[in-house]
C-alpha cells in the first residue's frame, strides 16, 4: 500500500461475492493501475472491498476512503465503473456530490469524468445509462 500524501489519488475497486472470479478483482486493479500510470499519477492508494455488495456505502475499505476524503487527503477518486461506488443510483449520486463538495474529482474509467457533462446533468446521465442497456 502506498503512503498517503497530500491530495493522493484513490483507486477503489470492489467485488460483491467471494465466489466471484478473483480475476474480476485483479482485472479491476490492473485497469486502475494502468490508468494511474497513463495519467502520470505518482501518489495513489488502493482501496479494495471483497465480498461487499454495492447496495450501501458501509464497506470497510470504502469507509477508510471516506475518512481520507473527509480528512482532505484525497484529491481524485478513480473507479473502474460507477457500480463500484454503489449499485443504487441515488446513493451513488449523493456520494459523488459529497466527494465533489470536498474537492475530490471523481473519475470512472468506463464512464468517464463524472464531474463534467453528461454526468453533471442528471437527465443526460439517465439517457446515457438507458442507452447503454441500463447496467449499474
Amino acid at each position: 500500500m502506498n503512503h498517503i500524501t497530500d491530495k493522493t489519488a484513490a483507486l477503489y475497486y470492489r467485488v460483491a461475492h467471494k465466489q466471484q472470479d478473483c480475476a474480476n478483482l485483479d482485472n479491476q486493479m490492473q485497469k486502475l493501475l494502468c490508468y494511474a500510470t497513463e495519467q502520470g499519477l505518482n501518489s495513489f492508494i488502493l482501496y479494495a472491498d471483497v465480498n461487499q455488495h454495492g447496495l450501501n456505502l458501509d464497506r470497510p475499505a470504502f469507509n477508510a476512503l471516506k475518512a481520507d476524503i473527509e480528512a482532505g487527503r484525497v484529491g481524485k477518486l478513480i473507479v473502474n465503473d460507477v457500480a463500484r461506488i454503489a449499485r443504487n443510483f441515488i446513493v451513488m449520486d449523493k456520494f459523488i456530490e459529497w466527494a465533489q463538495t470536498r474537492g475530490v474529482e471523481v473519475i470512472s474509467i468506463t464512464d468517464g469524468d463524472l464531474n463534467a457533462p453528461p454526468y453533471s446533468d442528471i437527465s443526460a446521465f439517465w439517457r446515457s445509462f438507458l442507452k447503454g442497456g441500463g447496467r449499474i
